[in-house]
């Protein structure tokens, strides 16, 4: 299940920096060769920028390549530090991308008119990913006895 995950999200990777370097790569050309921009290409473009972004950090996190901050985690216990890292995570991420969501209300993208609160829902669900992955390695670590 988490390997059929782990593809799944490395193509969402790379389709989603294709859509942006297609996206972009349209807007230059059509900006300065025909002299007429593309109005959604500006918003698809940043839109799939944002969503690698969050995409990419889920894998980092799986792959334990995220940076990561530690200098409270190496002081504490190393079962309390793993707790503390999956609290930050779950009230952090998670929560406050669905205070984001609720906070957008009804408001829309300017060109797609794509309502944003479905856009921000990147935040919680890679969020919930990331704790999924952090989860599943702490289990890992704690079946080798390790920290």
């Amino acid at each position: 299940m988490v390997s059929v995950l782990d593809r799944l999200l490395r193509w969402l990777l790379a389709l989603l920096l294709g859509v942006l370097t297609a996206s972009v790569f349209l807007q230059v050309l059509v900006r300065f060769v025909f002299k007429y921009p593309l109005p959604w290409t500006e918003e698809v473009s940043r839109l799939s920028f944002v969503y690698s972004i969050f995409v990419g950090a889920t894998i980092a996190v799986r792959e334990k390549t995220h940076i990561n901050v530690d200098v409270v985690l190496v002081a504490l216990p190393a079962r309390m530090a793993r707790a503390m890292q999956l609290l930050v995570f779950l009230c952090f991420v998670i929560w406050q991308g669905v205070v984001f969501i609720r906070a957008t209300g009804i408001q829309m993208t300017p060109v797609l008119q794509i309502p944003f609160r479905h856009l921000y829902l990147v935040i919680p669900v890679s969020g919930a990913l990331m704790l999924l992955y952090l989860i599943l390695g702490a289990v890992d670590e704690f079946r080798r006895g390790g920290r």
